[in-house]
């Protein structure tokens, strides 16, 4: 795939931006919302505040394809790993630094949600990846 211009990335950003809010509304609402409640309740508030959620969903996205996104994301598989690799670092920096410094985090949590975001990355990748080839690299 080449490089894509303003509109291609912006197809990019739409596909990963509907992967990581579908997928991760469905994990921490209902999947893993059990495991998030008995292993961290008393951290976790009675609903999630808007600005920083809304801040971390439109935003996240776009770092995970400044980081990732390239030339050289040519197949399903690159997106896949680099996908991978960039949550492993997004998520690996959160989950050990409040396994570090937070009483009532466990390792349990932070390998939970660090492969969660390892997942939820690629899949938002390999989501940006196909909505460029499917819907075209609009640049």
């Amino acid at each position: 795939m080449r490089p894509v211009g303003l509109g291609g990335w912006f197809t990019a950003y739409l596909g990963a931006l509907l992967a990581i809010g579908l997928l991760d509304a469905a994990w921490l609402l209902g999947i893993a919302r059990g495991f998030y409640q008995r292993e961290i309740g008393e951290l976790m508030r009675p609903a999630p505040s808007l600005l920083p959620t809304v801040l971390f969903y439109f935003g996240y996205p776009a770092g995970l394809l400044a980081l990732a996104w390239g030339p050289q994301v040519d197949s399903a598989f690159t997106a896949l790993w680099r996908g991978a690799l960039v949550g492993l670092v997004a998520y690996g920096t959160y989950d050990l630094t409040n396994w570090a410094t937070l009483r009532g985090w466990s390792v349990q949590v932070s390998l939970v949600d660090g492969v969660w975001g390892m997942c939820v990355s690629a899949a938002g990748m390999l989501t940006a990846w196909w909505a460029v080839l499917r819907f075209g690299n609009h640049g």
